[in-house]
């Protein structure tokens, strides 16, 4: 079996001594062939990885990424529709979809799931045309998203989107969002939509925990809000896992949708920026064949 395998030597463990050069030279213990691919910046992985595919078959070879959740959502264009199997080392600071599918997070005990696990096929996400494997964030952790810089995150991990939301919460102004799918439109003040396809928004956090990566299905949870008070109410409850019957919280799941909002908000998909709303939501069903336990 043939592997190509994607490193992004900045993710978080990567930094240490688990080296791209040392990743390589454990997957060749496992048997696997294995052939790195290239890229100046993780922009231009997805072609060089569509590239290298072009000359080999999905029977004969899988992907291997090494990286966080913004090395995964970067193969995904490459992938989306095919039948190559992803196969994931979660060596990035936080691993989400790692969590979602059950793959262990040491390196060690990956190895072995990633050269020899079994397929399952999954959903993705589309928004505006480009793929996310965990979810669309519309408007405050966006705008979270957006004001870490590369060096911070690499400095300082997930701290420094904790830091940055503290610090960006009390002036973050509201929106009127307006939500449109194939049986109707709502209309909301707003400070956050999450159209999720899996249920891990990070670590072992379930934001939305009714979602399922492999249902045909996006679940939008909505924070509309009146006020202060029931903003601060809302980010409580779901910090305990208790948010989802909250008021103001609102809940749809859909195959497509579409969110407009005034004033426009960013847009985040698996914690990378993403530019501004409007946005297009559509589920990609069965799109994506991982490799899990």
């Amino acid at each position: 079996m043939k592997a190509l395998l994607v490193v992004n030597p900045r993710a978080g463990r990567l930094r240490g001594p688990a080296s791209a050069a040392q990743i390589k030279r454990q997957l060749d213990g496992t048997g696997l062939e294995v052939s790195q691919v290239e890229a100046a910046a993780l922009s231009d992985v997805a072609p060089a990885l569509a590239q290298a595919l072009q000359h080999t078959s999905p029977e004969e070879t899988r992907v291997i990424v090494a990286g966080g959740d913004g090395t995964i959502n970067a193969v995904l264009p490459a992938l989306i529709g095919t039948t190559f199997p992803l196969a994931i080392l979660p060596v990035g600071s936080v691993n989400v979809l790692a969590r979602e599918l059950g793959i262990p997070l040491s390196l060690d005990d990956a190895l072995p799931v990633a050269a020899a696990g079994r397929l399952h096929r999954i959903d993705l996400g589309t928004a505006n045309g480009r793929p996310f494997g965990l979810m669309a964030g519309i408007g405050f952790d966006a705008a979270v998203v957006n004001s870490v810089t590369s060096d911070l995150k690499n400095l300082a991990g997930s701290f420094a989107y904790i830091a940055r939301g503290i610090g960006l919460l009390a002036r973050y102004p509201l929106s009127r969002f307006r939500v449109t799918v194939p049986q109707g439109a709502l209309e909301a003040d707003a400070w956050l939509a999450v159209a999720a396809n899996a249920r891990h928004y990070t670590y072992s956090w379930r934001l939305v925990p009714n979602a399922e990566i492999d249902d045909g299905y996006l679940d939008l949870c909505l924070f509309s809000t009146q006020s202060a008070a029931q903003t601060t109410g809302q980010i409580i409850a779901a910090l305990v896992g208790r948010h989802t019957s909250y008021p103001g919280v609102l809940h749809l799941r859909a195959q497509q949708l579409r969110l407009q909002c005034d004033p426009p908000v960013a847009v985040q998909l698996d914690g990378d920026p993403a530019g501004q709303t409007p946005v297009d939501l559509r589920v990609a069903a069965k799109a994506l064949t991982v490799v899990t336990l």
